[in-house]
């Protein structure tokens, strides 16, 4: 009974992520914040307080998990995370072995902590990379990048494909419309990275293989922190003398929390209350029950003093490699960050790579991107404006408004409409006015500011022939430009802009080039 309402319950709260994962577009009206599901991350309040030595309210669900978890256990690892949900499903599917074939593995157990550990000290020493490794950061991560568009794509060509159907035609227009207007009223989207980020799922999925919940076992972060939190934990498992060591309890484990000698035994800091083990139990009255005792006995984390000072010492080494600078071999490097992020090294900081702010962006993929590494190993999957393909909206403050851990600062659209960006430059060996001596206002023409940023200086200029004409050459206004991109991304040349934009603190990298 317990094991069927906690399925139900998973199911609930998977479903409930999907809602928030498709509330956050174009209309936006945010009166269910869609980077809520993101706040429940257990590792959010503990590495927010490492940065900033207070407890946030702002991630009031992780903090409830995390003051329930002493009491019942690591029930959002069972009940609530979608990723281990999601290798739930993929286990129906890649059928891993039984936790007695998989006993080998049993010493990984103690990688997780270690893990975690090594990711506190970075934190301390003000290396933040937890963020990779959240899972609720990497589902939406994954969800945003691959499944969601692989999804659409796929269903919108079937649905087309079948209106060409004589028989039922008319009723796949009728479900073409309404994915349309409830699943992706926007157009496909296309992200880079997305074979590194495909990679990336597709080991933790692959792992299933080994063992189930491979990830959740040996891995992740966060689940060590809530077995640490588990070792005392009140709501404890029994098992009767009418026990008759079927060693069924055992094979059904996920986590496998019970030992392969002892089945009276588990292990709280493993255990996600699952009840699998109740539910698989062939007594007629179960030997297994769940009961509060308020003296529990306690259960060992798997991390010694070696481990732990081992753990220590990599993360030092991992510090000063981190910091370690890589050649930048375009010295002209632009790098956009979303309007309101904060300034560069508190950027990497805080943000998680979570994708949400590159999920919402009414461009659909076209301005926000998953980032690549530019100079510094941080900057993978952190959010970045691609102007060449898309543009920062004028009159939208989307991005501002989901992000979990306030990476990007929340702005009214008035304040984001007065938030610098970057500024634009013109290329003049490439921009027309400029190299073939002809009028081209696009790019003032698609200006969006109040008061355009792009002005014309106009010139008497002699032709080949003898004639003269007036030649209007764009240049920017630096104090009313705001870098949105779209003169750039309007720009009709082919290839390379003849206008591009690039950071404040970049601007004198470009005298004598651009103007």
């Amino acid at each position: 009974m317990l094991a069927r309402i906690r399925r139900i319950v998973q199911i609930l709260f998977f479903l409930f992520f999907l809602l928030l994962f498709l509330l956050a577009r174009y209309p936006y009206s945010g009166r269910i914040p869609a980077d809520l599901f993101l706040r429940f991350s257990p590792l959010m309040p503990l590495f927010d307080f490492i940065k900033h030595l207070h407890v946030s309210l702002l991630f009031w669900p992780a903090l409830i998990i995390l003051l329930i978890t002493p009491f019942l256990g690591r029930v959002f690892c069972g009940w609530v995370c979608p990723l281990g949900t999601l290798l739930d499903i993929s286990s129906k599917f890649l059928h891993p072995p039984d936790n007695l074939i998989s006993k080998k593995w049993q010493k990984l157990r103690s990688a997780k902590f270690m893990f975690l550990t090594g990711l506190i000290i970075l934190a301390v020493l003000s290396v933040h990379l937890w963020g990779y490794f959240d899972p609720l950061s990497i589902f939406n991560r994954v969800l945003t990048i691959v499944f969601y568009p692989l999804f659409t794509v796929i269903t919108e060509n079937t649905l087309l494909g079948l209106t060409t159907l004589p028989l039922i035609g008319n009723l796949s227009g009728g479900l073409y419309d309404g994915f349309k207007n409830i699943i992706m009223p926007e157009a496909q989207a296309h992200f880079q990275q997305l074979f590194w980020i495909i990679l990336f799922i597709a080991a933790i999925i692959g792992m299933e293989k080994i063992s189930r919940r491979f990830w959740c076992r040996y891995l992740c972060p966060a689940g060590a922190l809530l077995g640490i939190l588990s070792k005392f934990r009140l709501l404890e498992r029994n098992v009767s003398n009418s026990c008759v060591l079927c060693n069924q309890c055992q094979a059904a484990c996920k986590m496998n929390a019970i030992p392969f000698d002892d089945p009276f035994h588990t292990s709280k800091v493993e255990c996600i209350q699952c009840f699998n083990c109740a539910s698989t139990c062939p007594s007629k009255i179960s030997a297994i029950s769940y009961t509060w005792k308020w003296k529990p006995y306690q259960s060992k984390v798997d991390l010694n003093r070696r481990q732990f000072l081992q753990t220590g010492a990599a993360s030092v080494l991992a510090v000063g490699l981190l910091n370690l600078p890589l050649p930048n071999k375009d010295k002209k490097e632009r790098l956009l960050r979303p309007p309101g992020a904060l300034a560069e090294d508190e950027f990497l900081d805080r943000c998680i790579r979570c994708e949400e702010c590159v999920r919402i962006c009414s461009t659909n993929g076209a301005c926000l991107q998953p980032g690549s590494i530019h100079t510094d190993l941080r900057q993978l999957w952190v959010p970045e404006a691609n102007m060449r393909t898309g543009y920062c909206e004028y009159n939208c403050n989307l991005c501002t408004q989901v992000c979990p851990t306030r990476a990007i600062q929340p702005l009214t659209l008035a304040e984001k409409q007065k938030t610098v960006i970057g500024i634009a430059v013109f290329n003049k060996n490439i921009c027309i006015p400029y190299e073939r001596n002809e009028n081209c206002m696009v790019c003032e023409e698609h200006c969006p500011t109040e008061k355009k940023a792009i002005q014309f200086n106009i010139k008497q200029v002699k032709q080949a022939d003898g004639s003269v004409k007036e030649v209007k050459y764009p240049y920017v206004i630096r104090e009313l430009c705001i870098g949105c991109g779209i003169c750039e991304n309007k720009c009709p040349l082919p290839g390379e802009s003849g206008i591009f934009v690039v950071r404040q603190a970049q601007e004198e990298e470009y005298e004598g080039y651009v103007s």
